[in-house]
């Protein structure tokens, strides 16, 4: 089976600045959505999750006017090729309500792993946690993973 990715709205931000999650230079993000794509996995989303990554990358023209290094570009890209950006729809799953409250927000993208089966990339070392310690991640056997972590398995 193919290794399918959701990249939480993070990740995009990141690549499109070229940093880290501490804010400092780095490519990690930008190289993770590069191989992902060039290796042809798929970037699963849903409406929600495109319309976020959309919303942050637009606020982030500033960073490449001219759109020569544009994540969302890319991902326009990667449209033209069957399968590279798949959309989900997605409903509730009946442990969400056992994620912690401060991980509530990111419930949608974890609808989306949930139901797709598909790695998710986050830089929110607290919903990795709390995903960890709710039993979330263990009964749907999900794989929740840095991206420096999601990049050593490329």
């Amino acid at each position: 089976m193919t290794q399918r990715f959701i990249l939480d709205e993070n990740i995009v931000i990141l690549a499109q600045k070229l940093e880290n999650e501490r804010e400092e230079p780095g490519s990690t993000c930008r190289e993770l959505i590069n191989q992902i794509i060039g290796i042809c996995y798929p970037i699963v989303f849903d409406i929600p999750l495109w319309d976020k990554y959309y919303r942050q990358l637009a606020e982030l023209r500033d960073y490449d006017p001219h759109g020569a290094r544009s994540v969302l570009r890319l991902m326009y890209l990667a449209t033209a090729v069957a399968d590279k950006l798949q959309r989900q729809d997605v409903g509730a799953f009946p442990e969400e309500t056992d994620i912690p409250q401060g991980s509530q927000d990111d419930v949608p993208i974890v609808r989306l792993a949930v139901h797709t089966g598909a790695t998710l990339v986050t830089t929110d070392e607290a919903l990795r946690d709390d995903l960890n310690t709710s039993g979330v991640q263990e009964r749907y056997s999900l794989q929740v993973l840095s991206p420096e972590e999601a990049l050593r398995i490329l």
